[in-house]
């Protein structure tokens, strides 16, 4: 990209070329706003940001350039100065009363406007609503894939299938494929044991939903036959929040934040550096997945005539044998606690691993929906390209990455 900053006139911006690297602006954008930024909200306005926010964001920057040496004294400050995370409940970050709680630390705010109207509102999330006889009509998109939530699945000792044998049967299907007569007499199979995130990640069928009652399927969703079963769960809210939260006749738009960074995304990112950095210190990140694994396996499962809807089982990891092994644990934990909030896809540019997840989630996805088979990755997909609209008109400046 060029950088152009405030100290440019408008023509001497046109003029910049996009041919020098702009970490180190970046970083020194960051390095400013810790020095300048209070430790409290400016002018006690919760939604500005302070320094804590800019030592996280600082400490990724370092991160996604591989500085495992410079990164984890940030992350460190900001986990020193919050409470443990294991003391704040998952599903309050995406409880649109409970915003800017304790795990928040960067977040774009969103708000219903006091006419009820949306332009301050969470546009970014208004394509996730659902269909048919679900309370929010529109538009059917940003549904879970079967890969997502069948790693949800646990094996006997309470642990992820870092290996992805998850995908091997049974599988979780929810109603998908049954004929119409089998779905009508469809009964929730309860006996899959599961990582209890899955259910206030996604919604699937003869499982409550939020207060909105029971996922009814197909229903709910625009086309089961494309995009398959499930529903997300994090950018939705609770029917009872629809008045002062979503505006009126448009309910899927609505005044939830979006969390850029929370704490546990620091718990894992400071993971990451104690695997990969120039001195392993695997001890360290296996306590920082544990402590996000704690507060999991303290999430109540939810309830289905009486009993549970799963065999709900997350357990603490008791050994990183290796730096591989604790790589593998380290990533699918933030697969796992920060899924469907956007960051799968970079963490896996970053990680070098796009072309070989992706195709491989392809084969199993395909397999069940015939829309994501036999998709392909280039190099050059790891990054976006120039519009070419913008290099026509920097006459020059600008060339294709």
């Amino acid at each position: 990209m060029p950088y152009i900053d405030e100290t440019l006139t408008t023509a001497q911006a046109a003029a910049v070329k996009n041919d020098a690297e702009i970490w180190p602006k970046i970083e020194a954008d960051f390095q400013f706003a810790i020095t300048n930024l209070p430790t409290t909200k400016p002018k006690g306005e919760i939604g500005r940001v302070d320094r804590l926010a800019a030592q996280a964001y600082l400490g990724k920057v370092y991160l996604y350039q591989k500085k495992y040496t410079e990164a984890p004294a940030l992350f460190n400050t900001v986990i020193a100065a919050k409470a443990s995370l294991t003391t704040m409940p998952f599903p309050d970050n995406f409880d649109v009363t409970k915003e800017n709680g304790p795990e928040s630390i960067f977040a774009v705010q969103h708000a219903i406007n006091p006419d009820g109207s949306g332009e301050n509102a969470n546009v970014s999330d208004m394509l996730g609503g659902f269909y048919g006889s679900a309370p929010v009509n529109c538009c059917g998109f940003y549904q879970p894939t079967f890969d997502l939530v069948n790693a949800f699945k646990t094996t006997a000792a309470g642990l992820p299938y870092l290996d992805n044998t998850y995908r091997t049967a049974p599988i979780i299907k929810s109603d998908f494929g049954l004929t119409a007569a089998q779905k009508a007499a469809y009964v929730l199979d309860k006996t899959f044991r599961v990582d209890p995130r899955m259910e206030y990640t996604v919604g699937r069928r003869g499982v409550p939903y939020h207060d909105w009652g029971i996922m009814a399927g197909d229903g709910w969703i625009r086309d089961p036959a494309y995009a398959g079963p499930f529903v997300g769960y994090k950018h939705m809210i609770d029917q009872s929040a629809f008045g002062s939260n979503a505006v009126k006749g448009a309910l899927q738009i609505t005044g939830l934040n979006v969390n850029i960074i929370r704490l546990a995304d620091v718990y894992l990112m400071a993971a990451e550096c104690n695997v990969d950095g120039p001195t392993p210190n695997l001890a360290e990140a296996m306590r920082l997945v544990n402590l996000v694994r704690q507060r999991a396996a303290a999430l109540p499962g939810k309830v289905v005539d009486g009993g549970p809807a799963a065999v709900y089982s997350v357990q603490q990891y008791t050994s990183f044998p290796t730096v591989a092994y604790a790589r593998s644990a380290v990533q699918f934990e933030r697969r796992l606690e920060l899924a469907l909030e956007g960051h799968r896809w970079y963490d896996l540019v970053r990680w070098g691993t796009a072309k070989s997840v992706l195709e491989s989630y392809s084969t199993f996805e395909g397999s069940l929906l015939s829309s994501f088979a036999g998709l392909t990755f280039e190099d050059k997909d790891a990054i976006y390209p120039i519009p070419q609209q913008q290099i026509d008109r920097s006459q020059g400046a600008l060339t294709q990455n």
